[in-house]
């Protein structure tokens, strides 16, 4: 059921300590004409072993939000942790560093490489750490590549294998070094709705088999169904959740309740001529170039 949002800060939120964290988090994007916010004082706890979603309305910040928590961006103000390490506060080569080996990434355009095989790819975190993998890494690797069904594809390029399978890839990839934690960015977009069943289910198998800690942005309450928590953000901060049983009906009233305040809002602002000089984006594609 809808319910507010817990206080991060709070030791009782979670049975273990939370696998993420930000803190106080503003993202401000500024131009010569204009200062756009992103993000507003943010402050959010995600808990391990569980796939936490991230909805909201067009605007809302919820593609920041989770860009600052992988290290892809960072913050104007506040703090972003992964475990007890603060990433916000590392520089660039610690902080690559730390995305290849604590950090998975799942994007909806795959992000595969064309001219590399599929074991390849899967095998391409490796290859940018400077190291092979262990005889332990690679049984891992195999078990992955069999798990998720692809084993009988690995030596096919991505331009010869479906798209549902190129994502199984992608999701291979992200979990092979065995991450603290994986960022999906709309895991299903340019899938098909079977495709997008089956790469949900591998999904949710990772956190219910491995232990594997998800958070994923998505606009898709059927998606955000499969979650054990759905993080809702307006505005530039988290205004509302769902956790432990509920269905993507509910998921998708509570967005349409949030998009129906954000049209409200904006119909407001046109109104008293306020929709102008500092505002809220989802990125900075809004702002305009000096």
């Amino acid at each position: 059921m809808t319910q507010p949002l817990p206080d991060p800060a709070s030791p009782t939120t979670y049975s273990a300590p939370p696998i993420a964290r930000v803190r106080n988090v503003t993202k401000t994007y500024a131009s010569a004409h204009t200062s756009v916010t992103a993000l507003q004082d943010v402050d959010l706890d995600v808990a391990p072993a569980q796939m936490t979603a991230i909805m909201g309305p067009s605007g809302s910040g919820k593609s920041t939000l989770m860009h600052i928590m992988a290290g892809l961006d960072t913050p104007t103000s506040g703090r972003v942790l992964i475990g007890d390490r603060e990433i916000s506060a590392l520089d660039d080569d610690e902080l690559t560093k730390l995305r290849r080996r604590k950090i998975g990434f799942v994007f909806q355009a795959f992000n595969l490489i064309s001219t590399l095989t599929v074991i390849d790819n899967i095998l391409l975190p490796f290859e940018l750490d400077d190291r092979k993998p262990t005889t332990q890494e690679r049984e891992w690797v195999d078990h992955l590549v069999a798990r998720l069904g692809i084993d009988h594809r690995r030596d096919h390029r991505p331009n010869e294998i479906s798209g549902g399978q190129q994502q199984r890839v992608a999701i291979a990839r992200a979990l092979a070094t065995r991450p603290d934690v994986l960022f999906a960015d709309e895991p299903t977009g340019n899938l098909d709705s079977r495709s997008g069943r089956e790469v949900m289910r591998i999904m949710s198998e990772a956190v219910r088999d491995l232990g594997q800690s998800i958070v994923l942005v998505t606009h898709d309450p059927l998606v955000a169904a499969s979650a054990g928590r759905v993080v809702f953000l307006a505005d530039g901060r988290p205004v509302t959740e769902l956790a432990g049983t509920f269905r993507a009906e509910e998921v998708a009233q509570t967005m349409l309740d949030l998009e129906s305040d954000a049209a409200l809002d904006s119909e407001s602002d046109v109104e008293t001529g306020t929709a102008h000089g500092s505002h809220v984006v989802t990125s900075a594609t809004e702002v305009e170039a000096p």
